[in-house]
């Protein structure tokens, strides 16, 4: 009697609460329970259970309880029809034994098995079951005393619970998921408060791995909830945590399986956000962990599709085919559905828009029976692509607009985002009402736009931008091209180049103050020919902040604002308020000054207005095959090392003749750059303003895939082509020789976006000149600049003179030294900084970080790794970046600023354009002459110091009333000298790629 369960506390009842009229397990409502209170036992039912020997309920409890692990190791791999299987085997037990709670755990492992199966419907269906019983169960428990059985049933309701965490977070319910996660959490405490004894040890979650998988279930809110950055962190710390307990014999196979869905969840978090190569090596090793079962073909599936864009297309299909064969006999519909949209998408891509359709019909047919309403919507927006792809815009517009109105039922606006967007692809495809398509993409590709700075995560962002905004962007230029509209497409233009700003808060100011180490003296000097453009590894622990609220004039507002009050509507972005800031420069008197800026969308927009008439603007595509001529001939010129090219062998091609060694080549690249980026109505206007008097002023802001451009070199075409030229016709497009600088002044423009602060005031001129880098020969890659230099050279004579009329900083005796100084660190700049100085010269070696994505520049001072900082040491130097620069607690920069060295303009060329050029910007500075690739020393012309040469001009004109125009007036010089003998030491090369960036008037002192 009452085998396996303790005898209940109080007897049965008749008749039975309303409420409890399913209760009727073996141990508080059966026959036998009431012969043991010496009750009438006619009217109580005989339960199978109630004929039991303890030694047969044993028996059968053993069995049933070695049946569930073996499901669970069956679900593990993934085998869902095995899983099922032994499922059913075990309900069929828990009812032979009278168990509510065995049932439970069946039904709620169940319900895990059908969600990871893609099985939506039933996944709910059983994890809703298992609540219902509960409360009665538990309701019985009461009642009856029963309190053992209660204690079991609870896991299983926890289980059941994290299905509907998952499912609420499918449906973008992320209130309702949270909730449940914080229910869990709070009894999970409660249990731990109880008497010892009251639960049984696994409830307790003794080592934290039921913690653990809430983590998981989080990260995937956050996801939903849209902070895939935090997800991903939140993952790091997961994995962490797991591997410390994945020793614990207790919970081995539950940390096996959470190590599996976070690596999964991880990597693709990685392939959304940029990360190709982590995320393929998370899943080459969830797929070697689950060889020979049928969780690889899952894996294999994601790892098809790169190998498709790798090149094997018939590789990648047959793979994927293969794969979902062996996940159909295992029962993984989800995962069935999942291989037969990517094999859809790949067919789809190749052209095959017939044999597509079919396999997303076959996905969509398996979603359905599920119950997948978010994967329905991709079926139907895959369907949509391929009936545009046939010209059947009737069946494109069914599908897309059952799609759209599912997303907008869900409430998720990233969904809404998405199908909003295809639909905008398939109305430009169609082309018969464009207006319509503008009114749905332009709003659209502003959120997409703006979204891109909720992630922390500079990878995060490039993904972002590469996957959904820049695409939107690009179809969004097209079209309005297309409408005839320069206006919009000017704004655009101006918001893409606006962005620049960044936040610190996340990362704690960087002390620079207090005594540095003294560093070891340096090996003998000796010459490089080159200012080696290094690399260098860094964090860049800084946010990139939206842009501001902009104004198109004094008299006009951005017409982009009514537009992006309305993608904040549909999309649900926050729109912050911002100060407005200005976009235009000021007008000058007698003087005419040109805003060009450029922004990349597939092929790359420029626009171009006039301070004095500033609601007329010009835009101009620029095609991608032209980009990518003048960059392709540009690098094959520039002295910066190509991929795998050494520093001397770079020299040797950039003072070639077909480059920048001999006239013919020179003139040849300064032709074909002006052909491919000017447009002919803005070389016409500035040959106008030049010859009405003094030379006008042309400010360029140049996207990334131009800023290695030497503007003022450019040769101005009389001119146009009527077909498409080869290598060598350019010069029927030119009479003379006139370049950008024989005509006008250049320098470049600031994002708008970046927030300054008001210079240090008037003082001594600073010098950081080439500083001795700790641990590193003069004669290695981050040796020398300057070469030996003595009291005689050029460069110290000119020193020599600066000192003799007045102090400068660091305090010298003498000019020479102040050159290869070894305490030029960040302390010391620090310390300098906080005093007024009315110049910084800095003349050494700039590094781009080595990062994927380019988030930053560096300085090298003579920082030694002990100096606190984000960037890796470099043996004993720590690099000094742009984030330590803006982290740092540095007072202000001088209103003039100096950073001679390899590319320290590259700014403008990394994905997000942050770097020490605009962090000097951000920090005060007004104006920064800066070069755009890396320089060769003069130890590449021994018998002469074009270095020096440069630096003196710099200084000079730092130190004088309009420093732009007295640089491009030295820049003449050495145009003419190079026309009047075209010879190595007075080639471009040296002096070209020298710009200045003035922000001297555009009228903005603002912080963030």
């Amino acid at each position: 009697m009452l085998a396996g369960m303790p005898p209940p506390l109080s007897p049965p009842d008749r008749p039975l609460p309303a409420e409890l009229a399913g209760a009727s397990s073996h141990g508080y409502n059966c026959r036998c329970v009431a012969v043991h209170f010496g009750l009438d036992p006619a009217p109580y039912g005989v339960l199978p259970a109630c004929s039991l020997t303890g030694a047969e309920y044993q028996g059968l409890l053993e069995e049933a309880l070695e049946i569930q692990r073996t499901a669970k190791d069956l679900a593990a791999a993934r085998d869902i029809a095995g899983a099922q299987r032994e499922y059913g085997r075990m309900r069929q037990l828990a009812h032979r034994l009278d168990r509510t709670d065995l049932e439970l755990a069946a039904v709620s492992d169940l319900a895990t098995v059908c969600y990871s199966a893609g099985d939506l419907n039933n996944a709910r269906v059983c994890a809703e079951a298992v609540l219902s019983a509960f409360r009665v169960g538990a309701a019985a428990v009461v009642h009856f005393g029963q309190y053992a059985e209660i204690r079991m049933m609870e896991g299983s309701r926890e289980v059941a619970e994290r299905v509907l965490v998952s499912l609420s977070t499918e449906e973008g319910d992320v209130a309702r998921a949270r909730e449940l996660i914080a229910g869990q959490r709070r009894r999970a405490a409660l249990r731990k408060a109880a008497e010892p004894g009251q639960y049984p040890r696994e409830l307790l979650d003794p080592h934290g791995a039921d913690e653990l998988t809430l983590r998981i279930l989080e990260a995937r809110v956050q996801v939903a909830a849209g902070d895939p950055a935090g997800a991903l962190a939140t993952l790091e710390d997961i994995l962490t945590a797991l591997q410390a307990i994945g020793g614990v014999e207790e919970v081995r196979d539950q940390v096996a399986s959470l190590q599996a869905m976070a690596n999964a969840e991880r990597a693709r978090l990685r392939q959304a956000g940029g990360e190709d190569a982590a995320a393929r090596a998370d899943l080459f090793r969830l797929d070697a962990q689950h060889e020979g079962r049928p969780a690889a073909a899952k894996f294999a599936v994601d790892l098809a599709a790169d190998r498709a864009l790798g090149g094997d297309f018939r590789g990648a299909v047959s793979a994927i085919v293969a794969a979902r064969d062996e996940l159909t006999a295992a029962g993984a519909t989800g995962d069935v559905a999942e291989a037969s949209h990517a094999l859809g998408s790949l067919l789809l891509l190749a052209g095959d828009a017939r044999q597509a359709r079919a396999q997303f019909e076959h996905a969509g047919a398996l979603w359905k029976a599920n119950g997948d309403t978010p994967n329905q919507r991709r079926r139907d927006v895959a369907l949509a692509r391929c009936a545009a792809a046939e010209g059947d815009w009737a069946a494109a517009e069914e599908h897309v607009t059952r799609a759209r109105e599912s997303a907008r039922a869900s409430g998720m606006w990233l969904q809404r985002l998405h199908t909003d967007f295809a639909a905008a692809e398939i109305g430009f495809a169609r082309g018969d009402d464009l207006p319509a398509v503008l009114d749905l993409l332009l709003p659209a590709a502003l959120a997409a736009a703006d979204y891109r700075f909720e992630f922390v995560s500079p990878r995060a962002r490039a993904a972002w931008a590469r996957d959904v905004a820049g695409p939107a962007t690009e179809l969004l230029m097209a079209l309005l091209a297309r409408l005839k509209e320069p206006r919009l497409a000017a704004e655009l233009i101006e918001r893409t180049c606006a962005v620049g700003a960044y936040t610190g808060a996340e990362a704690p100011a960087l002390d620079l103050t207090g005594t540095p180490p003294i560093p070891e003296p340096e090996p003998p000097a000796a010459g490089l020919p080159l200012a080696a453009l290094g690399a260098v590894t860094a964090s860049l622990p800084l946010r990139l902040a939206p842009p501001p609220a902009l104004r198109w004039s004094p008299g006009s507002p951005m017409r982009l604002d009514h537009w992006l009050r309305i993608a904040a509507e549909r999309y649900g972005l926050p729109r912050p308020e911002t100060e407005t800031v200005a976009t235009w420069s000021a007008a000058e008197a007698c003087r005419e000054t040109f805003v060009l800026r450029y922004a990349d969308a597939g092929h790359t927009y420029l626009s171009w207005r006039t301070a004095d008439d500033l609601d007329t603007v010009h835009t101009h595509p620029v095609d991608a095959a032209l980009v990518a001529t003048a960059r392709e001939l540009l690098a094959g010129a520039s002295p910066t090392p190509r991929e795998g090219e050494s520093v001397a062998d770079a020299v040797r091609r950039a003072l070639g003749d077909d480059a920048f060694g001999g006239f013919t080549g020179e003139q040849r690249l300064a032709r074909i750059l002006a052909l491919n980026l000017l447009p002919a109505d803005l070389v016409a206007r500035l040959r106008d303003a030049a010859a009405s008097g003094r030379r006008p002023l042309l400010r360029v802001q140049p996207s990334p895939s131009l800023a290695a451009v030497p503007w003022g070199l450019l040769a101005l075409p009389d001119r146009r082509p009527d077909h498409v030229l080869e290598l060598g016709e350019e010069g029927t497009c030119f009479d003379g020789d006139d370049r950008v600088l024989d005509v006008a002044d250049v320098s470049l423009l600031a994002p708008a976006g970046i927030p300054r602060r008001p210079p240090s005031g008037a003082g001594p001129p600073v010098y950081l000149l080439d500083p001795r880098i700790p641990g590193q020969s003069a004669f290695g890659d981050l040796g020398s600049v300057l070469g030996k230099q003595d009291p005689a050279s050029p460069l110290i004579r000119h020193l020599d003179a600066r000192l003799a009329a007045g102090p400068v900083r660091p305090p010298a005796a003498r000019g020479l030294d102040l050159v290869r100084r070894t305490d030029t660190d960040r302390v010391l700049l620090a310390r300098l900084l906080a005093e007024p100085c009315s110049r910084l010269v800095f003349v050494g070696h700039v590094s781009r970080v080595r990062d994927e994505h380019g988030a930053q520049t560096a300085l090298h001072l003579s920082c030694l790794a002990e100096l606190p900082g984000t960037a890796e040491p470099i043996g004993a130097h720590r690099p000094f970046t742009a984030a330590d620069l803006a982290l740092s607690e540095v007072a202000a920069m001088p209103a003039r600023v100096a950073l001679i060295g390899c590319a320290s303009a590259g700014d403008f060329g990394l994905a997000e354009p942050f770097g020490v050029l605009l962090a000097a910007v951000a920090a005060g500075a007004r104006l920064v002459a800066a070069t755009v690739w890396a320089l060769p020393t003069s130890a590449a012309v021994p018998d002469a110091d074009p270095m020096a040469e440069l630096v003196i001009a710099v200084d000079t004109a730092l130190a004088g009333d309009d420093p732009v125009t007295e640089l491009c007036a030295w820049q003449r010089g050495r145009l003419a000298r190079w026309r009047e003998r075209p010879e190595p030491a007075r080639s471009p090369v040296f002096w070209a790629a020298l710009t200045c960036l003035d922000a001297s008037d555009d009228g903005q002192t603002w912080v963030r």
